[in-house]
């Protein structure tokens, strides 16, 4: 393997819309693992996995087919949060969930139709992701403050 170069299918943050992602989603992944409990930093490591997981299964030359390695690590990703919606009593697990299923259902409409473009495709996936984001930040703020007014809660 060579010198790293801007082409390639595993260049990383090659666009300026990759980079305020990978920026966000650490911020917010750190955020939640340094002020959350458990499910707040389980879904932090989650995210990062299913990020890097994410990198390298997909087919940045084709993203006219399905993207079938981004749809496989985004059921896992579900999977996980689900098991958490079961597991915890945090209430911002339901919506990041829901935001991932709608992703995995956009994976899902482009294999059952290929009329389904690309660009929509894309744009409701990052859609989706922001929306898990968004609400993994509340969540880890809410703990965070939830910890403030209860002393003694860790780990809860």
């Amino acid at each position: 393997m060579g010198a790293l170069s801007l082409e390639g299918p595993f260049f990383v943050l090659s666009s300026l819309p990759e980079q305020i992602w990978a920026v966000a989603m650490l911020a917010v992944s750190t955020y939640a693992w340094w002020r959350g409990g458990w499910v707040e930093r389980a879904v932090a490591a989650t995210n990062v996995v299913a990020w890097i997981a994410t990198i390298i299964v997909q087919n940045r030359t084709n993203w006219v087919d399905p993207q079938w390695g981004m749809f496989a690590v985004d059921v896992i990703f579900l999977g996980v949060l689900l098991g958490l919606v079961v597991r915890s009593d945090r209430t911002w697990i339901l919506p990041a969930a829901a935001f991932q299923l709608l992703g995995v259902v956009t994976h899902a409409a482009i294999i059952a139709d290929e009329g389904v473009r690309a660009r929509a495709y894309m744009t409701a996936l990052i859609l989706w992701s922001y929306l898990v984001l968004i609400t993994l930040a509340v969540g880890a703020h809410l703990y965070a403050r939830r910890r403030v007014i209860v002393p003694g809660s860790e780990g809860v």
